[in-house]
Order: C-alpha cells, then structure tokens, then sequence
C-alpha cells in the first residue's frame, strides 16, 4: 500500500503543474485499473471533492453511477490505440455526476459533457472533461421553440377567413418550418466537426504540459483544425444560399443538386446507418427554378428519414432514379421504411395532415406539392406497397418560348 501511495505520488508531481491544474476542463489521470493518480481543480470546483480526497481510489467508488466496466473498455481501446478518442454529450450524456446550479433555466439536472480520453504512458490515461450543458441546452430550447411556432402557425391558419388568405398562411408556414428544419441540419452538420476542435485543443493543451507534444501532432492539428473550420464556414454558404428564393429559371444538372441534397442531410442519414443509391446520368439537365427544386428534394428525404426514426429497420434504403421521356423528367424517391396505407396516402399532401406520431407540421408535402405545381409547372403524386414508398415528380424539360 505504502508503495502505490508513493508511486501515485511520483506521478502527480510529473502533472500537477498550474495550467493543469486551472485549465477550464475537466482532468482526471486514471491508471488502466481506474485507480485515479490525478484530480485538477475545475474538477475540485465542479464536484466539491478534493484532489487528497479521491488521491488512489477508484473511480467508480467515488462516483458509484459509472459504469466501470464501460469505461475501463474504452480506457483499453485507447491505450491499444496509443491515439486519443472522444466520446460526445450525445451519446455519453456525462461520465461525472455534476449538478447544474449555474444554468436557471437549464434542461438538464446534470452537467452535459464531452469527454476526451488521452494515452500518455503505457497505463495511464488523462480524461479530459468539457461542460456541453449549454450548447445542449439550446438545442433542447431550439425544439422548444420550433414547436411553439409550429403551434402559432397552426392557429393563425385555423382564423384565417377565406381560401386565398389560408392559402398565403398555409405557405408562410411552410417556410417557418423549412427554417426550423435548416436550423436543425445546421446544427447537426456542426456538432462532430465542432466537437472535433474542442478534443484537438483539449488535448494539444494537455499533451504541452505534460511535455509529450511534437511538432508533427501540432501540425496536424492545425491542419485538422484549419480544414474544419473551412468546412464550418462553406456549410453556412450553402445553407444561405439554399434559402435565397429564385427569381428566373436556370439550366440546372440534376446529379449535381442531388448531390447536394444529400449532403444536406448526410450527416443525419450516416447516424441512421441509411443507404443512398441513385440512377442517374450526370449530363440531364432541366430548365426549371433550382433552389425551389432543391428544396422539394430535401422535404421528401428528410420525411424518409424521420419515417426511419420511428420504424426502427435493419437494413435502411433511400434510392433516386431519373428518367427522360419526350419532353418531361420523372423523378422518383422511395424508401423502405415501412409503407403508407392507402387510406392515409391519398390525404399526406393535404395540408396539417402528418403520419408522424409526434412533431409533424403536416406542411413538408403540401408545400411541396404547391412548389411543384404552382412554381415548376410540373405534377407530384405518391405510390405505396408493403415497406416501400414511392413520391414520383412529372417536370418539363424545355425552355418557355416566351
């Protein structure tokens, strides 16, 4: 016992230094049996334990909601891997029990925390704890949010007084629900690439006071870091320019805006483990109005995926094909993720009407078939047998002589 109590604190005076010790994360050094070797301040201020009271003990003991077994897998896969991992408020939750005093109106009664797990000796391991209580909790009060307005728009249409005036209302909606939705793939195409900072800085701090850092891993994570924020940056670009309206008809490759479509939606459909395959031929051009077009596409795969959400299958398929006849583009998308009845089918471009057990606006598909007919000139139907559903678009193809 003497001689672990002396081995521990060997190690602490290799890492209890200042900006270790007040760097705002989280730091916890365990060794590869949880036995904890270093405990820093924001973690003595955050738990109200100190570094003497859990010197040497296990983790799990101090903190009995850990899952021990879990961690240790993953402090191993680290080791193993001699690299660090990360593990998000997504999925972990928190790993610390930590009350949230500090947020009024929080959603959360405990602390939302990424955790970073960082080798530096052959069985010891930093983890480095980042409070994400915040940005969870605007995103809970975003949906909060959404969904007042989604009920706002439901009662000014219900006292409109006429047809036109229901109609006008109808596609105002529409768009405040397009707008929820982009926010919401904003958020989404943001949180790994933000997530992946935070772990780079966190660990290139660490890594420099512990005197393990080269110039190869400092190079690679500016390299890692300047090539994500780029990435930050053109998401905005495309997402603002997605919601510009069009006022002229443009030639537009329709490869080309479906590829950008799914990347819209990419990194929603790769958390649901959804195949995307497609048929079609990277030359066909139609002569039509791009982003309303676009905008037509991403609410019948985004209804694909939330049709996924709630039908929970192994194998999961989104496919698109194209075809050319005479004078009109067919296009159609089908999804295996579990059918229409065909009672419901003939109302889903109905206005209000949602097969969505929760959160549907009942807007997506009547705003599309109002873009589709009213703005493209075009038609748009559904078909549905067994597990799979079908939405197919009728567009021409030629230039107006006018």
């Amino acid at each position: 016992m003497a001689q672990n109590k002396t081995q521990h604190d060997s190690r602490r005076i290799d890492i209890d230094n200042p900006i270790v010790s007040n760097i705002d994360n989280g730091v916890i050094v365990l060794d590869d049996k949880l036995n904890i070797i270093h405990y820093n301040r924001w973690m003595e201020i955050q738990t109200r334990l100190k570094n003497e009271e859990v010197l040497g003990k296990k983790i799990h003991d101090i903190f009995p909601t850990i899952n021990a077994k879990t961690l240790l897998r993953k402090i191993k896969t680290a080791l193993q891997m001699g690299c660090a991992t990360f593990y998000t408020a997504d999925t972990s939750k928190y790993l610390i029990p930590i009350k949230n005093n500090h947020l009024r109106t929080a959603n959360f009664e405990y602390m939302q925390q990424d955790v970073s797990i960082i080798p530096y000796e052959t069985n010891l391991v930093a983890l480095i704890i980042t409070d994400q209580t915040i940005m969870a909790n605007t995103n809970a009060l975003l949906k909060e949010n959404i969904q007042q307005v989604q009920e706002l728009n439901s009662q000014l249409i219900k006292e409109q007084g006429t047809i036109n005036r229901q109609h006008e209302q109808l596609l105002a909606s529409s768009r405040s629900a397009a707008m929820g939705e982009m926010i919401s793939m904003i958020a989404h195409q943001w949180r790994q690439p933000l997530s992946v900072i935070n772990t780079l800085v966190a660990t290139m701090k660490v890594k420099q006071e512990l005197q393990i850092l080269d110039e190869q891993s400092l190079e690679y994570s500016f390299k890692t870091i300047e090539k994500t924020v780029l990435y930050l940056s053109d998401t905005i670009d495309d997402f603002r320019n997605y919601f510009k309206p069009n006022k002229q008809k443009s030639d537009v490759n329709l490869s080309e805006l479906f590829n950008k479509s799914i990347f819209f939606l990419k990194t929603e459909m790769n958390h649901l483990g959804i195949q995307y395959k497609h048929n079609i031929d990277e030359n066909l051009t139609i002569f039509t109005y791009k982003n309303e077009l676009l905008q037509v596409i991403i609410i019948i795969v985004k209804n694909s995926l939330d049709a996924f959400l709630e039908n929970k299958k192994k194998e999961k398929n989104i496919t698109v094909s194209i075809l050319q006849e005479n004078s009109f583009i067919y296009i159609s998308l089908t999804d295996n993720a579990g059918g229409i009845k065909q009672d419901i089918l003939q109302k889903i471009f109905e206005p209000y009407f949602s097969t969505k057990s929760k959160n549907g606006t009942g807007l997506g598909l009547y705003m599309c078939k109002v873009i589709v007919s009213e703005h493209l000139e075009g038609e748009i139907y559904a078909l549905s047998k067994d597990e799979y559903t079908t939405l197919k678009i009728k567009l021409p193809i030629l230039k107006e002589n006018t």
